[in-house]
């Protein structure tokens, strides 16, 4: 019995061995298979949020994954990966299918293609990268250049705009100094003015470019300071005094306002100096008015002018680059069409907004919100509003 007992306690050490170790391969199995599906399911929340397009393909070419952007730049239906689609019916541009296609499986390769209607514009612009991806898959990965050919398109047009600009008045300066070295020296007074008129437009013309610039640098910081807005407002209104009183124009301020901004003074003035330069040089009969008031969001800054207004088809226009709504009149009062541009620009890092109100014939007025601190932005700051 002895005997027995020993055999059947060996048998049952063994099997109770045996199970444990069972159930610790059972547990390390199901841990591995948790860690598996966490690292996927990690793996696919981070394709979930890129911007670029990411899609897998299987031996012969159908969509076994892909994220929400592939879906979108590939124009997928809706329901497209219920199934293994082959990729020519996952997307609608044959031109990814054409280089799927005409690519060896194991080699990598990248190309830019433009997407859209035969004959037409294209509605994409998209970087192609296919690459292999393990036995019979290759990875394609698509990044959309709209964006970027966008900003290229700004840039140059930007340039073709400065190159124009400072033409005109370089042109007429060189000119005019021609022309004082074949006219009698009675005719030099009225040169000299003239060539000075287009040096300062040059002039204006530089500085207006660097304010710009500066404004849309994103590595450019406000320096704030606790600033009285009244005065700063009413000192920019007193610099621009004598010009609005060369062409017979009243230039009245109200500055009853007692509160202060956290804000950069450089810019908050260059803002004022704009709105109101801007009034003085479109208004050739009576007054331009500036109004400050305390508000309960901080303060809010008023430039009302009798000029000729706005025209509403032109109005959303106003605050691009080098518009000028009157060009003529706009070069001749020494307007560079940047004014407006370095206004929206610069109240977007304070966090101010503007709204314009105008009709021909009846002025314009603009209204320019600023919070109390920056880190208190007015709702759609940035951004102008037309009545």
């Amino acid at each position: 019995m002895s005997g027995t007992a020993a055999v059947l306690g060996v048998g049952c050490a063994i099997a109770l061995a045996w199970g444990w170790r069972q159930r610790s391969l059972l547990r390390a199995s199901e841990r591995d298979a948790a860690d598996v599906l966490a690292r996927r399911e990690a793996m696919q929340r981070s394709l979930d949020h890129l911007a670029e397009g990411v899609a897998l393909l299987g031996r012969d070419g159908e969509v076994l994954f892909a994220n929400p952007a592939a879906i979108a730049l590939l124009d997928a239906p809706p329901d497209a990966l219920e199934d293994a689609l082959p990729l020519e019916r996952f997307t609608r541009p044959g031109q990814i299918t054409d280089l799927v296609a005409g690519t060896p499986t194991d080699e990598t390769v990248r190309r830019v293609l433009e997407l859209g209607r035969p004959g037409g514009l294209p509605d994409l612009v998209v970087q192609v990268t296919l690459a292999p991806a393990g036995v019979g898959r290759r990875l394609l990965v698509l990044q959309d250049l709209r964006s970027d050919a966008a900003l290229e398109r700004r840039r140059r047009n930007f340039v073709a705009n400065a190159s124009h600009e400072l033409k005109t008045p370089i042109a007429a300066l060189i000119g005019l100094l021609d022309l004082m070295e074949d006219l009698p020296a009675a005719a030099h007074a009225d040169l000299l003015a003239r060539s000075q008129r287009n040096a300062r437009a040059l002039a204006n013309m530089a500085e207006d470019l660097l304010q710009l610039a500066r404004a849309e640098d994103p590595d450019w910081r406000l320096r704030p300071e606790r600033i009285p807005a009244a005065d700063a407002v009413s000192a920019v209104v007193e610099d621009l005094r004598p010009r609005a009183e060369a062409k017979g124009l009243r230039l009245h301020v109200d500055a009853a306002a007692r509160g202060e901004l956290l804000a950069d003074r450089s810019a908050l003035q260059t803002v004022v100096r704009n709105l109101v330069a801007n009034a003085i040089n479109y208004t050739d009969a009576g007054a331009v008015e500036v109004a400050v008031a305390d508000e309960e969001f901080g303060v809010s800054i008023t430039v009302r002018d009798t000029g000729a207004g706005i025209d509403p088809a032109i109005l959303p226009q106003i605050f691009e680059r080098f518009f000028r709504g009157d060009p003529a009149h706009g070069r001749a009062s020494g307007s560079t069409g940047l004014g407006l541009a370095i206004v929206r620009n610069l109240l977007s890092r304070m966090g101010g907004r503007i709204s314009v109100q105008s009709r021909p014939g009846e002025g314009s007025v603009f209204r320019v919100e600023l919070p109390a601190t920056p880190a208190s932005p007015r709702p759609g700051a940035g951004l102008a509003e037309f009545r």
